[in-house]
């Protein structure tokens, strides 16, 4: 098997100076989303560290990239480790950036970046030993197969938007007869049953209407984000220009949609992959038994609720680490053996 890699992108918000250097921009702010759950730290990554060496442990190298601090546990003498800051990689009139889609739509010029890597948020976790094989299959990435129209009634979330306007790229690239002429993959039952049906329906639409995301760690090729690059490059430079995100944006799922509109994918049910959460008060218990349980192979804990008083948010935060910390009790390799 071929060389795979990690890409974690990680912001500490509590940081004074990136705080200070994110000030100067208020202005360019307001008309986006610069809402403070974009950055606060659950204090998880330890746990996703963790998890990758216990449970995905033929992963050649796991690159961090921040803004160029790192947490305090970090061994950075970590031979599987490599510390991307924002200036190694991303074109310089790009910076500083405040938003996750400059981040991610520029991770192939990472230098020493494996043509095939797995991309991590900050809040997604590996709970089960998995093998190559749930990411990539004769060389191509594995996908759920889903056509779905993404939907909001936040007409103040940005996401859909940016959902929205990676269809319309789809769509200007691709045909529907030729996406779904790989009747073997959209029409398959590796999809699960449910969503082969549901292909099915949504097959009678004259464009493509749109790919299910999930919210998981999604597996890439670096030569389709190039790939992609080269044919929307104006745009993409637009994209990357923006400091916070905006409604015009589009996202590192642009080149998941990509490839399964070029039929560049194996097909998997979702289901089989694991579950994204959201963290509430009322699911909490579900989050934690999930947890002890390791009831998914992966998970993410979406952070959406920007209600939480800073207590509430604390002992939210203690409580789901403490579950973390009972299946993960022992350091890793990527922290300092003395903290």
């Amino acid at each position: 098997m071929a060389k795979i890699d990690v890409v974690i992108p990680w912001v500490d918000g509590s940081d004074p100076e990136w705080i200070a250097k994110k000030a100067k921009y208020t202005k360019e702010a307001l008309k986006t989303d610069d809402r403070p759950i974009r950055y606060r730290d659950w204090e998880e990554l330890v746990y996703i560290f963790r998890g990758i060496e216990t449970n995905i442990p033929w992963v050649r190298k796991v690159f961090l990239i921040t803004e160029g601090h790192v947490p305090s546990w970090l061994n950075e003498e970590c031979k599987k480790l490599v510390h991307v800051k924002h200036s190694d990689y991303i074109p310089k009139e790009y910076l500083p950036t405040f938003s996750s889609h400059p981040i991610e739509l520029n991770m192939h010029r990472i230098e020493g970046l494996s043509e095939r890597f797995i991309y991590f948020n900050d809040d997604m976790f590996v709970l089960q030993p998995l093998k190559e094989e749930m990411f990539f299959k004769e060389g191509r990435p594995v996908y759920p197969a889903i056509l779905h129209a993404p939907t909001s009634d936040d007409r103040s979330d940005v996401m859909p938007y940016v959902y929205l306007n990676n269809n319309l790229v789809i769509n200007r690239h691709f045909k529907k007869e030729d996406v779904l002429e790989h009747k073997d993959k959209w029409f398959s039952l590796r999809n699960g049953y449910r969503s082969a049906i549901e292909n099915r329906f949504n097959s009678r639409y004259p464009q493509i209407i749109g790919f299910y995301n999930s919210h998981l760690p999604t597996p890439f090729l670096k030569s389709t984000l190039q790939e992609v690059w080269d044919k929307e490059g104006e745009l993409l430079d637009q994209v990357s220009s923006h400091r916070f995100r905006s409604k015009e944006d589009v996202s590192q799922y642009l080149f998941r949609c990509w490839d399964l509109a070029k039929g560049n994918f194996e097909p998997i049910d979702s289901k089989k992959q694991g579950k994204e959460i959201d963290i509430t008060e009322d699911r909490l218990e579900e989050i934690c038994r999930t947890i002890t349980e390791r009831r998914y192979p992966m998970i993410c804990l979406n952070d959406t609720v920007e209600s939480f008083s800073n207590t509430e948010f604390d002992q939210i935060r203690t409580r789901i680490n403490r579950c973390f910390e009972s299946i993960y009790p022992a350091k890793s390799g990527f922290e300092k053996q003395s903290r």
